[in-house]
C-alpha cells in the first residue's frame, strides 16, 4: 500500500474513531457514555456532543428546552434521534438551532401554547435537519427561520399554531426570512391562524430563493374543541402558501405532488390555498386543490406554471389581479362543484394562458379555448367524479385531444402523450399498460397506481423456466464471498446519520 493510502486510511479511521453515542433518558443521572448510565436531559447531550456524534433519546417526558452549542459539519453532523414516545414539552420556546448542521429525528416538540416559536432555526442552522418530528401547540410560530441555507423538513406533523390576540393574530406552520435552498417534504400542516407556510413578511434583501415543496398537504378545518383562545368551529388561517418577495427581486418556489384543502369559511375573506404574488416564480406540479375559497390567488408581478393540477369544490379556481402576466394552467382538470374556474379582480389586461385544461361542466369558461386543447365535458368522461377520480375511461373526447405542451408526464408519472396525441386534464388514458409509469407511481387522490388501465403481467413461459433451471443445473457451485474484516465495515447506523445531514 503507498504511503498516501496509508495515510488516508490512517485518516478514514481516526475521523471514525472520534464520533460517540451518547445515551439520554428521563430521570437519568449517569454520564451518558452507555444506555446502563444515561444522562437525564437532552441538552447535557449537546453540551457533550461533536461532529459526527449521535445523541440516543429514550422514550419519556423532557422538561427542558433545547439550544444546540456547536458547529458540525456537513459528513459529519451532529444527530439527535429519539425513540418512539420521546416527548420534549415546555412553555416557551421548545429547540433553537443556531449552529450548522444539527440533525433531530423523531421527537415531539411541545411548546404549550406559550407566547414563542416552538422551534427557531437561526441564520447560523445551515443544514438544519427535523425529520419524523411534531411540533405542536405555538402561540407564534411552529417553525420560525431566520435566513439558513440548506434546511431539510421531512415527514413532519406540524400543528395547532395558534394565536387568539385580537381575534385572530399570524402564528404560522413554517415561516422563513431570507432562506435559501429550502426543503419541506412529506410533511402535513395543519391547524395554524397564519398560513400553512410564508415566505418572507419582512421582504428581506436578498430575497429568500429556491423553496422545495413535495408531497406535503396543508389544511384547515373547523377546530373541533376550544383551542388557545378559539372557541370550537374556528376555521383560524389564511393560505395554504403565500409569498411576499421584495420589489425588484425574484424568489423561486416548486411544489410537487402536494395536496391543499380546506381554505373557506375563515375569519378573512379570499381566502386561498396557493396566495402567489409580490415577484415570486412558482413552478406548481400535480397540485390538488379542494374545499376552498379560492384555489389559486395570483397577483402580478408573479411568475406562475400550474401543470397536472386537479381542483374541485371551490368557489373560485384561479383569481388573477393586478394585470399579472400571462399565468399557464396546463394539462389541468376542474371537477365538480366549481363556482367559477376563473375570476378577474382588477386583471383586465391579462390573458390567461390556458392549454389542455379539462372542465368538468356544460362549457368553457371565456378564459380558455378549444384551439388551445381545452375542452369541457359531462361527468361519463371521468372513472368516478362522484369520488374524485378523474381519471378518463375509453370513449372520452378529452382522449387525443390536446396540443403538445411542455408537460412531459401527467400526475401519475405516466408519459405524454399515450396515444396520437396529448390528452386534455391532469391525466393521460391509456388503452393498455402505461408506458413511463413508474412502479408503485399513483395519484394523490389515492386512485389506482399508474392512473389508468393497467394489464395484469404474464408469467414466464413453462419452457423458460425449465431451460433456466437446466442451465442453473448446469453451473459449478458458487464460492463463498470472504467476509471483510470487522474493522474494514462501517457502522451503517453511522452511515445514515451522515447521510441524513445532507439536504
Amino acid at each position: 500500500m503507498s504511503a498516501r493510502a496509508c495515510l488516508i486510511v490512517l485518516c478514514v479511521l481516526g475521523s471514525s474513531a472520534s464520533a460517540a453515542d451518547w445515551y439520554v433518558a428521563a430521570g437519568g443521572s449517569g454520564d451518558g457514555t452507555s444506555q446502563a448510565s444515561p444522562l437525564g436531559s437532552i441538552q447535557g447531550a449537546l453540551d457533550v456532543a461533536a461532529a459526527g456524534d449521535v445523541v440516543h433519546v429514550a422514550a419519556g417526558m423532557y422538561a427542558q428546552p433545547i439550544q444546540t452549542v456547536r458547529a458540525a459539519t456537513a459528513d459529519r453532523p451532529i444527530t439527535v434521534r429519539g425513540e418512539t414516545g420521546a416527548v420534549v414539552s415546555v412553555a416557551g420556546r421548545v429547540l433553537t438551532i443556531s449552529h450548522p448542521y444539527h440533525v433531530f429525528e423523531q421527537l415531539v416538540l411541545d411548546a404549550q401554547y406559550a407566547d414563542q416559536d416552538a422551534v427557531r432555526i437561526e441564520t447560523a442552522g445551515t443544514g438544519a435537519v427535523l425529520r419524523d418530528c411534531e411540533v405542536k401547540r405555538a402561540q407564534r410560530d411552529c417553525i420560525d427561520m431566520g435566513s439558513p441555507a440548506g434546511v431539510l423538513i421531512e415527514r413532519c406533523v406540524i400543528h395547532n399554531c395558534l394565536n387568539a390576540t385580537g381575534g385572530r393574530t399570524d402564528a404560522h406552520g413554517i415561516v422563513g426570512a431570507a432562506v435559501h435552498d429550502l426543503t419541506v417534504r412529506d410533511t402535513k400542516i395543519h391547524s395554524f391562524s397564519g398560513d400553512a407556510m410564508q415566505f418572507d413578511p419582512d421582504r428581506m434583501i436578498p430575497a429568500w430563493d429556491n423553496i422545495t415543496v413535495e408531497g406535503c398537504t396543508l389544511w384547515l378545518e373547523p377546530l373541533p374543541a376550544p383551542e388557545n383562545g378559539f372557541p370550537a368551529g374556528t376555521v383560524a388561517g389564511e393560505n395554504a402558501i403565500d409569498t411576499k418577495v421584495p420589489a425588484g427581486s425574484m424568489s423561486h418556489l416548486t411544489v410537487r405532488n402536494t395536496t391543499a384543502y380546506g381554505f373557506r369559511g375563515g375569519l378573512i375573506t379570499n381566502m386561498a390555498a396557493f396566495n402567489l404574488k409580490e415577484g415570486v416564480v412558482a413552478d406548481l406540479d400535480r397540485v390538488t386543490i379542494y374545499n376552498s375559497e379560492i384555489a389559486l390567488r395570483l397577483r402580478a408581478p408573479a411568475t406562475v406554471r400550474v401543470a397536472n393540477a386537479v381542483i374541485y369544490d371551490v368557489d373560485s379556481g384561479v383569481r388573477y389581479e393586478g394585470d399579472i402576466v400571462s399565468p399557464q394552467l396546463l394539462s389541468s382538470t376542474f371537477g365538480d362543484k366549481v363556482t367559477n374556474a376563473f375570476v378577474e379582480a382588477s386583471s383586465g389586461a391579462t390573458v390567461i394562458d390556458g392549454r389542455n385544461v379539462l372542465v368538468l361542466g356544460a362549457s368553457l369558461p371565456a378564459e380558455l379555448a378549444a384551439d388551445k386543447g381545452s375542452l369541457a365535458v359531462d361527468a361519463s368522461s371521468f372513472r368516478d367524479p362522484s369520488m374524485h377520480d378523474f381519471h378518463l375511461v375509453p370513449g372520452s373526447p378529452a382522449i387525443d385531444h390536446g396540443i403538445t405542451v411542455d408537460v412531459a408526464t401527467d400526475r401519475d408519472g405516466v408519459s405524454r402523450p399515450q396515444g396520437a396525441a396529448h390528452d386534455t386534464g391532469a391525466f393521460e388514458y391509456c388503452a393498455t399498460e402505461c408506458a413511463g409509469a413508474p412502479d408503485g407511481a399513483g395519484d394523490p387522490n389515492g386512485s389506482t397506481p399508474g392512473g389508468c388501465c393497467q394489464t395484469e403481467r404474464s408469467e414466464p413461459p413453462w419452457w423458460l423456466l425449465a431451460l433456466l433451471l437446466l442451465r442453473r443445473r448446469g453451473r459449478p457451485a458458487s464460492r463463498p464471498r470472504p467476509r471483510s474484516h470487522p474493522s474494514s465495515s462501517r457502522d451503517p447506523r453511522r452511515a445514515r446519520s451522515a447521510r441524513s445531514g445532507e439536504s
